[in-house]
C-alpha cells in the first residue's frame, strides 16, 4: 500500500484519558464501549438514534496534512448507533466529564436548580445537549434564547418531567460561569499526542469482520476495486440502525474519514461541491446564502445529533424512497461523483435511481461527492417535507419543485416526490405540462390533479396510500401559495 504506516488499534481521549482500541472493543458501538467502561451515564434506550439519551460530545482533530492541524468545535451525536473505528483520533466527553472537580457545570447546575430531570434516563443526553448549546454561545458570544433550546433538544425525548422545567434550566444559564470545554480537554498535549497518527491508515479486524480507512484515495479505490464487497460508512446514522436491530452487518466496511479531500465543501464555478464526509450540519451553515431553499430543508432533516455525524453523500448512496434531501437535489439537478480504477464517473441523480435499492454504482465504484448546481435568480425553489412531526420524523411524502421563470412565464420546471413509489420520482409529465405555461393557480390546481395518476405510494405505517396522494396534490397548491410572494401574478 502506499500509505507511509498502518494501525490495527484506534486513539481516543475520552474525558481526557487515552485510550487505545482494537480487535474485537473497535467494532463495538461507541455507547456500548462507554458503559463497558465505567462510564454508565451515557444511556441506551432506543438503540437508534431517535431518542438521544445517549448523547455524547465528540472533537474531531481534522484530517489534514498540515505541520498545524486543528480541533473542531465540540458537537453532540448519537453514540448508540456509531461504531467505535469511526472515532480515531477524537476528543470524547461524556456527562461525567462534564463536571469539573466534582463540581457541576453550569448546565448541570441549573438543571438541579429548575428541577429538570425525574426518571433519569434522558437527563444525562439532555445535559449532553445543553452543554454543546453553551460551548457554542459561549464560544461565538451569543446568548442562549428558548428557541435555541429549543432546536438544539429536538434529539432528545422527555417522557416524564416535561419540557418546560428544561427550557427553563436552558434559558438561566449564565454563560459568564461556563468554562470551555475546548479549553479543558482539547490541550496542547492531546494535540502533540495524535498529530503524528493523522497520515495514518486503519485496518482492524476481529474475527470475519474487518475495517479499512485507508490515507489516500488511490488506496481507497484500489482496496474497493479488490473487494467490491467492502461497504462504504460515513456516519452510520442509517446502517448503525440496521446492524443494531440485527437487518444488516457491518462486517466488512471501509470510511474514508482518513481522506482529507472527502471533508471539502466549496463553491466552484459549476456549483457547491459536497465531498462525501462532509456532514449535513456543515452543508446546512454553508448553503444557507447560495441555497437558502435547500439550507431550510436541512434544519428539518433531522435531529442535530443525526445532522452532526450524517453525511449527505450517505444520505443519496442509501437511497431511500423517503430520502429527505434527494427531491431537492433532483430538483437542482445534482451530479454524483463516483470514482474508480477505471476513472471518474459522473451520475446524474435524475438516472442514479434504477428500483428499490437499485442503483447506477458499480461494485468497484465509491462516491467522491456531489456536486450541486447553483441556478441563477430567474429560478424559484420549493422543497417540503411532510411528517406527523415537524422535527426528528421520518416522512410521509417530499416534494421539490424548482422552476425557470421569464416574468410570469415558466421557461422551465423540475419536479421531485420521495414516499410516492419504490424510489424517489422525477415528474417529466408534470416538468412538460408547466413549461411554457403562465404561473397561476389553475395551472398548479391542474398539476396536483395530474399527479394522482403518475405516483403510487403505499400504504404503511407512515401513511395510507389515499393520504399520500392527497398530500401530493395539495403540495402542488402549497407551492403556488408559498411562489406567489416572490412571483408577480399575471
Amino acid at each position: 500500500m502506499a500509505d507511509s504506516k498502518i494501525r490495527n488499534e484506534i486513539h481516543v481521549f475520552i474525558n481526557g484519558v487515552e485510550h487505545s482500541i482494537g480487535g474485537e472493543k473497535a467494532f463495538l458501538p461507541l455507547a456500548q464501549y462507554l458503559r463497558n467502561h465505567s462510564l454508565p451515564g451515557t444511556k441506551v434506550v432506543c438503540a437508534e438514534g431517535d431518542c438521544g439519551a445517549c448523547t455524547v460530545l465528540v472533537s474531531k482533530l481534522k484530517a489534514t496534512q498540515a505541520e498545524n492541524p486543528e480541533w473542531s468545535d465540540f458537537q453532540t451525536i448519537n453514540s448508540c448507533i456509531a461504531p467505535m473505528y469511526l472515532f480515531d483520533l477524537t476528543s470524547l466527553v461524556t456527562v461525567e466529564g462534564l463536571s469539573d472537580q466534582d463540581e457541576l457545570n453550569e448546565v448541570q447546575d441549573k438543571m438541579r436548580t429548575f428541577h429538570g430531570g425525574q426518571c433519569g434516563y434522558c437527563t444525562p443526553g439532555m445535559v449532553c445537549a445543553l452543554s454543546s448549546l453553551a460551548e457554542s454561545s459561549h464560544c461565538h458570544g451569543k446568548s442562549i434564547s428558548e428557541k435555541k433550546a429549543r432546536n438544539h433538544l429536538t434529539g432528545n425525548l422527555c417522557r416524564c418531567t416535561g419540557y418546560e422545567p428544561i427550557l427553563q434550566a436552558a434559558t438561566h444559564v449564565d454563560l459568564s460561569k461556563w468554562k470551555p470545554l475546548k479549553e479543558r480537554y482539547l490541550t496542547t498535549q492531546q494535540t502533540k499526542t495524535f498529530a503524528p497518527l493523522l497520515k495514518d491508515s486503519l485496518h482492524i479486524e476481529a474475527g470475519q469482520r474487518r475495517f479499512h480507512a485507508p490515507f489516500s484515495l488511490a488506496v481507497a479505490v484500489d482496496q474497493k476495486n479488490q473487494s467490491p464487497e467492502t461497504r462504504l460508512v460515513a456516519g452510520a446514522t442509517d446502517l448503525g440502525v440496521l446492524h443494531n436491530k440485527g437487518k444488516s452487518f457491518l462486517d466488512n466496511v471501509m470510511s474514508l474519514h482518513k481522506i482529507a479531500e472527502t471533508e471539502k465543501i466549496e463553491s466552484r464555478a459549476d456549483g457547491v461541491w459536497v465531498g462525501a464526509r462532509v456532514t449535513l450540519t456543515q452543508l446546512e451553515n454553508y448553503v444557507e446564502s447560495t441555497l437558502p431553499e435547500l439550507s431550510r430543508l436541512l434544519r428539518i432533516f433531522a435531529s442535530p445529533q443525526i445532522k452532526n455525524q450524517g453525511t449527505l453523500v450517505g444520505n443519496v448512496m442509501n437511497g431511500s424512497p423517503i430520502g429527505d434531501s434527494i427531491p431537492a437535489l433532483l430538483a437542482l439537478d445534482a451530479k454524483v461523483h463516483l470514482q474508480s480504477v477505471d476513472g471518474l464517473r459522473e451520475v446524474p441523480l435524475s438516472q442514479f435511481y434504477k428500483a428499490y435499492k437499485v442503483f447506477d454504482v458499480r461494485p468497484n465504484e465509491i462516491a467522491t461527492g456531489i456536486l450541486i448546481p447553483v441556478p441563477g435568480p430567474e429560478w424559484k425553489h420549493r422543497f417540503f417535507k411532510v411528517s406527523l412531526r415537524k422535527d426528528l420524523d421520518i416522512s410521509a411524502v417530499t416534494f421539490a419543485a424548482s422552476l425557470k421563470m421569464d416574468g410570469v412565464k415558466i421557461t422551465e420546471a423540475r419536479f421531485a416526490m420521495g414516499g410516492v413509489g419504490p424510489t424517489v420520482v422525477r415528474l417529466p409529465e408534470l416538468e412538460k405540462s408547466a413549461q411554457g405555461r403562465n404561473f397561476d393557480e389553475a395551472l398548479f390546481a391542474d398539476l396536483g390533479k395530474q399527479v394522482r395518476s403518475l405516483i403510487k405510494p403505499i400504504s404503511d405505517l407512515r401513511a395510507s396510500d389515499e393520504y399520500c396522494l392527497k398530500v401530493a396534490e395539495n403540495l402542488f397548491k402549497k407551492c403556488h401559495l408559498e411562489l406567489e410572494q416572490e412571483i408577480p401574478c399575471p
